[in-house]
């Protein structure tokens, strides 16, 4: 559901939403495999008084398998008009702690390096991260560059086997069409990673009077995505989406579950 709140993908997005805007994420990825990935987040963003600046704050706990990580984030946003609508500078700052619980690993080769790791290890690292934003009443695009430090997450002895964090890209492309009462959003998400296939998510949304949200995304190299939000009140929304892979580790995890909880306060 990034479309929902690209301050996940963007620290150029921060403030952008014009109003306080808190949102909680939970997802459970793969639900029929063990140690499969599960994410939960808590977000805030919000324009400053002149409107030029835009903050973010981000908490989140990701965990799969044997690897746990805890992040704390903040973003910090310079909005210019451009034309019709706003270019967002951003940067976002943070620290990551990682956890490893080695016990839970089976090794094939008893000699392994990380076998000798004892039962836990914890690493604490931090991120800097850069991004652009430029939305309009009816259309955004955004360039996010997550990682650029690549901070290490492990400490190995054993000639270059430190780990670190891969650079990520985030390229999302969205415009809106207003049809009498509907409004239809397609939009369409580039990813990629260093060391990684370049990957690409099609989505096609529709607000329905102005409250019910419906849609579906195609993501490359895995399956289908069915997405919807419901806006309970002015302030309250909330989002599920299923998604079903076709691609072998998609087939073997069956689904995943997303849940989204947002609630906004007008600061003016």
């Amino acid at each position: 559901q990034y479309m929902f709140n690209q301050l996940a993908l963007n620290p150029a997005c921060a403030g952008s939403r014009e109003v306080l805007a808190t949102s909680m994420f939970y997802r459970n990825q793969w639900k029929a495999m063990d140690g499969a990935p599960t994410t939960a987040s808590f977000s805030a963003q919000m324009p400053l008084r002149k409107k030029k600046i835009g903050l973010g704050l981000e908490i989140i706990s990701d965990k799969i398998g044997p690897q746990r990580a805890s992040s704390a984030l903040f973003s910090y946003a310079y909005r210019i008009p451009v034309a019709k609508g706003k270019l967002s500078f951003g940067i976002r700052m943070g620290m990551y702690n990682y956890t490893i619980d080695w016990t839970m690993i089976n090794y094939k080769d008893k000699n392994d390096v990380y076998n000798n790791m004892g039962s836990r290890s914890s690493k604490v690292t931090g991120t800097g991260d850069f991004g652009l934003y430029y939305s309009s009443r009816s259309f955004y695009w955004g360039l996010g560059m997550n990682h650029l430090n690549q901070g290490k997450i492990t400490d190995i002895t054993a000639g270059n086997s430190t780990a670190r964090q891969a650079v990520h890209y985030f390229m999302p492309i969205g415009k809106a069409f207003e049809v009498g009462n509907t409004v239809i959003n397609p939009s369409v998400l580039f990813k990629g990673a260093s060391n990684a296939p370049t990957a690409m998510d099609l989505s096609f949304n529709i607000l329905l009077k102005e409250r019910l949200w419906l849609g579906f995304s195609l993501r490359s190299h895995y399956g289908i995505v069915l997405i919807s939000q419901y806006k309970v009140n002015e302030k309250m929304k909330v989002g599920y989406s299923f998604d079903v892979g076709s691609n072998k580790i998609g087939q073997a995890g069956k689904s995943s579950h997303e849940i989204m909880i947002g609630y906004d306060l007008n600061i003016h």
